[in-house]
Formats: C-alpha cells, sequence, structure tokens
C-alpha cells in the first residue's frame, strides 16, 4: 500500500555520509573491482576463485547465478532448473497475496510436491546482471556551464535515457532491460544490462513459526534462530525467452548456478557475499548527516508507529484484512526499527563530529592547494548553505509527503494532477518523469498497487496525515486543513479528522481504477473543479506544496551538482580507497565467521543452535515453535545436519562482510564460492553501517545451510529439491587453505 510516489521520495534522496578509508572487511564493491583488492591477503584468508571466476561477460561466471528480485531482494540459483534460494522476507509479499483464510501459507506455509503445483509469486521479476560499463563521461557530456540547475538535471535525465534507449536497440521484446544507474550522489554513471524473468513461482515456503520466528522483537538481535529463507523457481517460455506465467512455460536454464556446501563452518572462515545492496551514504557532509540524524529520521520513526499502530489495530478486528496487512506491516515495523538504530548508529559513533572535524582538514587542504582550489571550489559553504535553507521549510513539505502517501487512491489522485500541472509548464521545465513516454509505467505501477487497496487502512492512514498537518507550527499551517478544522481542537479535532477521512474514502467518486486512469488525460482545471472532498484536498495541497517542491527540487538540483566534488576533494585529499555507495547494483563484499563484543561485560558467539529455537518457545507468536520442529529436536532426529562440535543443529551464524537492505537473500559463499548460507539480517549496533562501517561492531547475521536443508528435509518434506541441487557434504573450509 505505501507506495512512494515521484517528489514524496525527493527530500530522501539528497540526504546522508562516508568514511573515505577503507578498514578491513570495508567495502562493497563493484564485482569487476575485484583486482583491485588485495588478492595475495585474501587467498592466505582463503579466496580460491579469480576475479573473472566471480565477474565475467565472456564465460560463466557467478554473477550469472544471481539475481535481483524486484521485491527488493536478492536470490541465487541453486540448480541448472531455474531454483533460487532467497529469504523468506523478500518472498513475504508474493506468500501473503497467495494465501486467504481457507489457504493461509503464511501461517501454515507452503510445499509444490512437483512442479505443477508450483504456484505464482505475483508481481514478482527476477533480474539477472548481463554486464555493466562506466557511461560517466557521455552523460555529464551533456551539463554545461552556463545551465541552471534545473536545466542540467533535466540534459542529464535526457542523456541517461538516450543511453539506455540507444543500449536496449530493441532488446526489450528478448527480456533485456536497460538502465543507467548514479553513482554516490553523481560522481560516476554507470549502465547495467540485465535480462528479467517474469515468470516466478514459490516451490517452497517454510511457515512464518519459522521463516519469521522471533518477528519484530528478534529482528535487527543477536542472538538469533530464524528460519529466513524460500524456494523460488524462475521460468521462460518454450523458446527459452522470458514470458508471463503460462502453464506450457519450461524452468529456466541460468549460466551457472551455486553449489552448496554442508560441511559446516567455524570461526574465521573467509566469506564473500554477492548481492545487491540497496542503498548507503557513505559519501556525505556533516550537514546531511546532522539532518538526517535530528530531523528526517526522527520525523520517519513518529510517522511509521502512527502508521504500524493503525494498521496492528485493524488487523485485530479482522482476520482476513490481517492478512492482507500483514506484510505492510511487517515492512515497516522492519523499517522503523533500522531507523531508530540508525539514530542510535549515528549518535555512538559521533559520526557528525567526526565528518566536521575531516571537513576541518578539507578546508585547510583545499586552501593550502590553489589548484584544489580551482577545481572543487568553495563547495562546503555552499553545501551547508542549502542546508541552512532545506531546514526552513522542511516541516511542512514532509506532512504533505505523508498526506500523498497514506494510499493508492490518494497516490493515483496526486500523480494525476501533478502530471496534469506539469503539462501546463513550458515544454523545457516539464518533469521526463510525468511525461508522455512515462506515462504506460505509471499507470502499471498505479494498477499494481490498486490491486492490493486496502479502504480501510487508507482511511485510518489519512486520518494521521491529518493530525500531522494539524500538528504544524502557526506559520506553517496548510489552508484548507484548517478552513475544514480550524475552528475545534483537542478530541474534537481528532474525530472530525477520522470522521473526514471515514468518509472521503468510503464516499470517493472514484471507485475503480478504470475512473482514476481517465484523470491522467484529464487537465489541471478540470481535476481542480472535481466536487470530490479527497480530490479537493489532493488538489489544495500539491498548489500550496508546490513552492516548497521547487525549493526541494532546487535544493537536489544544487546538491548533486556540488556534492561530487564534495567528495572527489575529500578522497583527493586522502587518496583512499574507493567503492561507490550502495544502489541496489551488484556488489562483491568480504570478510569472515566472527564473534563480536556489543558493550561491556557482553560477548556475543558466533552460532546459534536448534536448542536455542525450543528455549525461546512461547506456544505464541512470534516465538511459537512448530511442533513437528519440537518434535525432532526431542528425538534429537537431526539427519546428516549435526554438527558434532555444537551437538546440534546449527541455526544462524554471523560474519563480518560488509551488507546493508536489498542483500537480503544473498548467497554467503565460501572461498570456493559454495553456499554456507543466507544474508537476512544485520546487527542492532551495526545499523549506523549505512554510514560508516566499523569493523568491530558491525555483523550479517546469515541462516546456515545446514539448517535450511534441515528444516525443508525433515520437515517442508520437500528433500526431493536436493536431487536437481549439487550440494556438497564432505570436507569444510579451512581458514587459509
Amino acid at each position: 500500500m505505501f507506495r512512494k510516489f515521484l517528489t514524496v521520495s525527493l527530500l530522501i534522496v539528497a540526504l546522508a555520509f562516508a568514511p573515505f578509508a577503507s578498514l578491513a572487511d570495508e567495502g562493497m564493491w563493484l564485482p569487476d573491482s575485484l583486482s583491485k583488492l588485495p588478492l595475495a591477503q585474501l587467498k592466505k584468508r582463503g579466496f580460491e576463485l579469480k576475479p573473472e571466476d566471480v565477474y565475467s561477460t565472456t564465460q560463466p561466471s557467478l554473477k550469472d547465478a544471481i539475481v535481483q528480485i524486484s521485491a527488493g531482494g536478492t536470490g541465487s540459483f541453486v540448480s541448472g532448473e531455474g531454483l533460487i534460494l532467497t529469504n523468506h522476507h523478500v518472498a513475504f509479499a508474493a506468500i501473503t497475496r497467495a494465501s486467504t483464510t481457507e489457504k493461509d501459507y503464511i501461517n501454515n506455509g507452503f510445499v509444490a510436491k512437483s512442479r505443477a503445483e508450483e504456484i505464482p509469486a505475483q508481481g514478482y521479476t527476477v533480474s539477472i546482471l548481463q554486464e555493466f560499463k562506466d557511461v560517466t563521461a557521455e552523460v555529464l557530456s551533456a551539463a554545461k556551464p552556463e545551465m541552471t540547475p534545473e536545466q542540467r538535471d533535466a540534459a542529464l535525465a535526457a542523456k541517461r535515457g538516450e543511453i539506455q534507449k540507444t543500449a536496449l536497440n530493441g532488446r526489450d521484446k528478448d527480456g533485456i532491460r536497460t538502465q543507467v544507474v548514479e553513482a554516490t550522489s553523481g560522481l560516476q554513471y554507470y549502465l547495467y544490462t540485465y535480462l528479467t524473468l517474469r515468470d516466478v513461482r514459490i516451490v517452497y515456503a517454510p511457515p512464518k513459526s519459522i521463516g519469521y520466528f522471533g518477528g519484530d522483537p528478534d529482528n535487527f538481535e543477536w542472538p538469533r534462530h530464524c528460519g529466513d529463507f524460500t524456494y523460488l523457481r524462475a521460468y521462460v517460455g518454450a523458446d527459452g525467452k522470458p514470458a508471463a506465467f503460462s502453464k506450457d512455460n519450461v524452468p529456466f536454464k541460468p549460466k551457472r548456478f551455486l553449489a552448496v556446501s554442508a560441511a559446516g563452518i567455524k570461526e574465521g572462515d573467509f566469506t564473500f557475499v554477492l548481492g545487491h545492496p540497496g542503498a548507503t551514504y557513505r559519501y556525505r557532509e556533516s550537514y546531511s548527516l546532522d539532518f538526517r540524524q535530528n530531523i528526517q529520521l526522527p520525523d520517519q520513526i513518529a510517522t511509521l508507529k502512527k502508521q504500524i499502530d493503525a494498521l496492528t489495530k485493524l488487523g485485530e478486528k479482522n482476520p482476513a484484512l490481517k492478512i492482507r496487512l500483514s506484510d505492510q506491516i511487517f515492512s515497516m515495523s522492519n523499517s522503523l526499527k533500522a531507523f531508530e538504530g540508525a539514530v542510535l548508529g549515528l549518535k555512538k559513533l559521533n559520526l557528525i563530529e567526526r565528518r566536521s572535524a575531516e571537513e576541518e582538514a578539507l578546508k585547510k587542504w583545499l586552501d593550502a592547494n590553489p589548484a584544489a582550489k580551482a577545481k572543487y571550489g568553495n563547495v562546503l559553504p555552499q553545501i551547508e548553505a542549502l542546508y541552512v535553507d532545506l531546514r526552513s521549510f522542511t516541516s511542512k513539505q514532509s506532512a504533505f509527503s505523508e498526506l500523498f502517501d497514506t494510499g493508492e487512491l490518494i497516490g493515483a489522485l496526486y500523480f494525476a494532477y501533478l502530471r496534469a500541472t506539469d503539462k501546463e509548464k513550458p515544454a523545457n521545465e516539464r518533469n521526463p518523469q510525468l511525461s508522455d513516454g512515462a506515462l504506460p509505467q505509471i499507470l502499471n505501477q498505479i494498477g499494481g498497487d490498486w490491486n492490493e487497496r486496502e479502504p480501510e487502512a487508507e482511511a485510518k492512514t489519512l486520518a494521521n496525515a491529518l493530525e500531522r498537518l494539524a500538528d504544524l507550527p502557526a506559520n506553517q499551517k496548510f489552508a484548507l486543513v484548517e478552513t475544514l478544522f480550524g475552528n475545534q481542537t483537542g478530541d474534537a479535532r481528532r474525530q472530525a479528522e477520522r470522521d473526514f477521512a471515514d468518509k472521503a474514502i468510503a464516499n470517493s467518486k472514484f471507485k475503480s481504477l478504470d475512473e482514476v486512469k481517465k484523470l491522467f488525460s484529464t487537465s489541471a482545471a478540470d481535476i481542480r473543479a472535481i466536487d470530490d472532498p479527497l480530490a479537493k484536498l489532493v488538489v489544495a495541497a500539491v498548489d500550496e506544496n508546490a513552492p516548497f517542491a521547487k525549493r526541494v527540487a532546487k535544493f537536489n538540483s544544487e546538491v548533486v551538482r556540488l556534492r561530487p566534488n564534495y567528495v572527489a576533494a575529500m578522497l583527493e585529499m586522502k587518496k583512499a580507497p574507493y567503492y561507490p555507495d550502495a544502489n541496489f547494483t551488484l556488489r562483491f563484499t568480504y570478510g569472515e565467521v566472527k564473534s563480536y563484543k556489543p558493550r561491556d561485560a557482553v560477548f556475543y558467539h558466533w552460532q546459534t543452535s536448534l536448542a536455542g529455537v525450543i528455549d525461546k518457545d512461547t506456544g505464541e507468536d512470534p516465538f511459537n515453535v512448530p511442533a513437528g520442529l519440537k518434535d525432532l529436536a526431542k528425538k534429537k532426529d537431526y539427519g546428516s545436519y549435526f554438527d558434532a562440535r555444537l551437538n546440534d543443529v546449527p541455526v544462524n551464524f554471523l560474519s563480518t562482510t560488509d551488507i546493508t537492505g536489498g542483500n537480503s537473500g544473498s548467497p554467503i559463499m565460501n572461498g570456493r564460492g559454495e553456499v554456507i548460507g543466507l544474508v537476512f539480517d544485520g546487527n542492532y549496533e551495526g545499523l549506523g553501517g549505512d554510514y560508516a562501517f566499523d569493523g568491530n561492531l558491525n555483523r550479517t547475521i546469515n541462516v546456515d545451510i545446514r539448517y535450511v536443508l534441515f528444516v525443508t528435509e525433515k520437515l517442508g518434506g520437500a528433500a526431493y529439491l536436493f536431487d536437481e541441487m549439487k550440494i556438497n557434504r564432505g570436507k569444510a573450509m579451512t581458514a587459509g587453505k
């Protein structure tokens, strides 16, 4: 439900940080840059592969086994028949969509006993990287010194679109898509080419009591005892080309799939991850860090708490609605804890102060180096001035953003009117993301979101947004809302806001997707004339927010122009190794299996076991251990997954690999490139890792592949899948070999 429309997210993209120095095990490296890493050291630690084994465009390589999942995660092929391993939480939206009160795959799990029984993962696609290349010079050639920031943005966007179209060359019919991706705020641009598969099916998903065992209380916490995995399968048409779902489709045959190692691991073993980390902010200024820590994150935290509370209460009253809302609540709860941890991490690491000190050093270096000063200018004072202006209006703009993100109906009305007003502008000032060329994609997105619409939830979140608008400072009030409710205060006003929200959603003229789609060919004047309370609210909000939206756009344009100079200056001063900030493109990160000490007198061992799962059992969600699993533990029916050192079945383990959101579902591998587990979480103490990596505290939490196999075989009854997998049950990896 809570999809971010265009300008709602504009503020977010401009905010946040960087280390400018590479620590041990730090770095989300582009897969073609492995040759720049200390390979001799990695070899001593246990890395047995060559760079071309990981990434190659001339021969099958590990990159061909890694998939980018449209739901925002990563997966990997583990058979030559298109079988994919990923996280349960990455597949959760698909599991939710397939579930009903009669077929509750969320709580009961799902297993296909044959390929004919595999069910569609609705709305899911998987993309496989074919190649990428640096197109920085080509993109930046479109920017001219005499351009305004807005003209520069438009020129860069047009050039990126041109490069994508030229590279695509009509191959979209064959499932190829191209994307020019900005790296580290415009310091570099890369052209990525993907093969996208549209028929994805659920093969085996354990029940939530395994796949999300521990729920929100355990999220980002160690020790974990979660079996966060699901098997999917990708299909293509009989001709081998990507195709929509059809019973006649056949399993996709990847160029490469990953072998699995059930041989066991130990502390100190070398590990690496290939995956698609979503976003990091490691190359940012103290001003953006300050804004993030003290304004943006607290605002997002407060909003999420209200939304989660409202949707949870709705679900308590309606079991069927609870199922439909579960994915949204899960996603928001995950974000909430991540944001709270980020604030803690920023403060604990004193990142603002550290960055300020680095910037003082930069100022002195620039003053002492005229050539560098001429190249990079007075970049810091200019960025500081931008953030001073941003702070002056951010409260109202943020409140409008929340309003526009209260559900599918308001989101569609907002986008339709935004597009209509954009068409009133001179052609050279229009937003290309709202153009006629972009309309099919816009309508497709709205159509997909509309299918998940929950009017009751929309009404609750709309009421929350109206309350937020009411609480704005006196000099930032929203005129229409004050006209509607301004003569009321306290509980009376809250009730009036709730009544308005309920009636506006329930009685809206826009009951169907077709009625909504018609708005996208309607003029701004005609939309303004619509006699509908919800439409009038959106129109008034967009009109009143327009000046702030322009200032946000100006902020983004200016900071994108300045920040590459800031980063480049820092890198030149420090002569530091560079890896781009994460942006959901394929990255290589390495480390080792390792325990950690989070605080004084506390030590966390690197591994958990089945006994720990049983110890946490309360019989109630989220710590309700399935009866079948308890029975297996009681009988000590461990199969071939018994670890003599543990005297038990291993469940989760820690590693020092550098990851973030989007890495969920990534394979974590040994030095031979065999899967030893799946990335599914990070530790709470390491949530500041989006801004800076701390090798003492940052840990990746992985589900041990032996637990995956154990549950698959002993509880799920899906051991038949092993027939198509390559499972090494032999000698374990040893550090240094």
